[in-house]
Formats: structure tokens, C-alpha cells, sequence
């Protein structure tokens, strides 16, 4: 088949990243309303204003915002995309941590096939909710 070269990171990059990624996260959460407060002065969205219809990122904010007060069903009603990027941060967290204690652990897929799955199926998802009021954001 193809011969890949296998990116590697220092471990100092690795401790960096672990150290960070968490107090990032806090900074987020604690800061949480007035971050989504500063993006909510931004307005609409343009495309929706123009078309009516939803673009990829319509609901990005409430899903964010939702998110980050613990309620995820409402997450997802508003945006899948962002519980969906939080599980592969997280899951990319976790084989980084497992990485700088020596064990090398695959928690998300490195195959073309799944990430071309799951590309088809957001693509699908974001067209279907322009016209299925159930999955549309609210």
C-alpha cells in the first residue's frame, strides 16, 4: 500500500500540550458567558439572512454556548459538528497523555475511510436541516 511517514512530537511538545489543553478548557469555562456574549454582537449569519437557509456553521454559538453549561442535547439540536470536535479533542487528549507515559494508544481512527464516513454524513446532515424542522437549530 502507501508508506506514510509517521509524524512524531517531541515529548516536551507532548507535557506542553498536556499542561495547557486543560487550563485553556478552564479559562473557557470560567470566561464562558462573556466569550459568547463578544460573538453574539457579531450579528447573523449572512448566508441565512440572504437565503433563508442554514450554512455549516448556523448554530455554532448556541452549541458552544450550550455546551459549556453542561447541557449537550441542546448541543447537539443546535450544531452537531461541536459535541463531535469536542469528542476527537478529547479522545486526541487522552492518546497524548497515554503517549507521554510511554504507551501508544489509537482512540480516534487515522483511516481515510472513517473521516471520509463522517465527512459524508456532515455533509448530509447539513443540507437534511434546511428541510427537517426536528434537526434544525433552534
Amino acid at each position: 500500500m502507501y508508506a506514510h511517514k509517521v509524524l512524531t512530537m517531541p515529548k516536551k511538545h507532548r507535557i506542553m500540550i498536556a499542561i495547557s489543553a486543560p487550563l485553556i478548557a478552564l479559562a473557557v469555562i470560567l470566561l464562558r458567558d462573556w466569550l459568547v456574549g463578544m460573538v453574539v454582537r457579531y450579528g447573523s449569519c449572512y448566508f441565512n439572512l440572504l437565503t433563508g437557509y442554514y450554512c455549516c456553521g448556523c448554530g455554532n454559538t448556541r452549541s458552544v454556548n450550550a455546551l459549556l453549561h453542561g447541557n449537550i442535547i441542546l448541543s447537539l439540536r443546535n450544531n452537531i459538528a461541536i459535541p463531535f470536535l469536542s469528542l476527537v479533542l478529547a479522545g486526541l487528549y487522552i492518546e497524548n497523555m497515554f503517549c507521554i507515559f510511554g504507551r501508544k494508544i489509537r482512540i480516534i481512527s487515522r483511516k481515510w475511510q472513517v473521516w471520509t464516513a463522517v465527512g459524508v454524513f456532515f455533509g448530509i446532515y447539513y443540507i437534511a436541516r434546511n428541510f427537517i424542522p426536528a434537526i434544525a437549530p433552534i
